[in-house]
């Protein structure tokens, strides 16, 4: 992810790390259980994400953004659906959007912003590959803690 004029560009680059953190993500329906690096922004305000467990970067108030590979751990992403839960710290997340974008048409200061709810925002790469590890469109997931 670059930020570039007031925007984030997006680009996942794979880094083979362990989890730095206890936390563990959980997505039962398909069959995810995944170990957490927390990451943080590169000096070029990028973010890369881990090659085969879940990065965790802490983008604003109530909202915890998590990215992963579409090719390794959210390889099943695509079969969440609205409703299914997630879980994240021993807190439960109930998935209330699901969508698929084109990556040009993708704010990510919207992606990233504070929520009032806390919000877990999952994205991967989605769509047909366009150069090294990127792709056309993007899936966003967002789950709202459950009450």
């Amino acid at each position: 992810m670059v930020f570039l004029a007031g925007f984030l560009y997006f680009g996942m680059q794979p880094q083979t790390v362990e989890a730095n953190s206890s936390l563990i993500l959980e997505a039962p329906t398909i069959s995810l259980t995944s170990p957490i690096r927390v990451i943080e922004l590169n000096d070029d305000y990028t973010l890369t994400s881990p090659d085969r467990i879940t990065g965790l970067y802490w983008a604003a108030t109530n909202n915890t953004f998590l990215i992963g590979h579409s090719t390794t751990i959210f390889s099943n992403l695509k079969n969440l659906k609205i409703g299914d839960r997630l879980t994240l710290d021993n807190k439960n997340y109930v998935i209330k959007t699901y969508k698929i974008k084109k990556k040009s048409e993708i704010s990510m200061s919207k992606v990233l912003e504070a929520k009032l709810t806390p919000t877990l925002t999952l994205m991967t790469c989605h769509g047909e590959k366009i150069s090294g590890h990127d792709y056309t469109e993007r899936i966003i997931i967002t789950a709202e803690l459950e009450k």
